[in-house]
């Protein structure tokens, strides 16, 4: 009995019948996903060809599991419905791991540090000090999402949209659109700044607590 060296390309790219958990059923690889006989004819494959059919065995293979379940448990901390992270653990109770730097227990970005002590990259672009948003680069230089506003070529923050278009966290004072930040309780500047000796906003109106 011959054995079938499944390190071949050959066995990579045709593989047999395959018999699920169901014993009367037998699925096969469809032959219209790949163009298996033209490749295997051809004396040195273009890369691309080859990454393109091993793709799709792997687009099949995935189609014919199911695809992957979802085993996230919970954090273990009484009460807390977070996703755990390590450990059984969310990040806010200790899941996760931490800047190296001494004394600083945040939560790591890059190279095992947190954001303020280096675990970030500068802009690829030449002559650029800035950090990195995406792509590798700085969001001067194109490294964020565009508005989902058609027609909008402006950077996209919170809510997939520019400020133009109704983006990014506002002040909760009623009829108030200005920007708002965390550190004035989620108000902008001026709200912030003309509240009463009781932290309330006088006549305006909040849209929370």
């Amino acid at each position: 009995m011959s054995t079938i060296n499944k390190s071949r390309v050959s066995f990579l790219l045709n593989p047999p019948l395959r018999q699920l958990s169901s014993p009367c059923r037998i699925v096969s690889t469809p032959p219209s996903s790949f163009r298996i006989a033209n490749l295997l004819n051809e004396p040195r494959p273009s890369t691309w060809k080859i990454e393109s059919a091993v793709q799709d065995l792997i687009s099949v293979e995935f189609h014919e599991s199911g695809g992957l379940a979802s085993i996230r448990s919970q954090c273990h901390v009484e009460g807390c419905t977070t996703a755990a992270v390590s450990k059984g653990l969310c990040v806010r109770h200790g899941g996760g791991t931490r800047c190296t730097e001494p004394g600083c227990n945040k939560r790591t970005k890059r190279f095992r540090r947190c954001y303020l002590h280096g675990g970030f990259i500068y802009c690829n672009v030449e002559s650029c000090k800035s950090k990195a948003k995406r792509f590798g680069r700085c969001w001067a230089h194109g490294g964020g999402s565009q508005c989902a506003n058609d027609g909008c070529e402006k950077l996209a923050v919170k809510g997939g949209l520019c400020w133009t278009h109704g983006g990014g966290c506002r002040c909760r004072v009623l009829d108030c659109g200005r920007r708002a930040y965390k550190r004035f309780e989620f108000c902008c500047e001026d709200h912030f700044t003309a509240r009463d000796g009781l932290g309330t906003f006088g006549d305006d109106q909040v849209l929370f607590d």
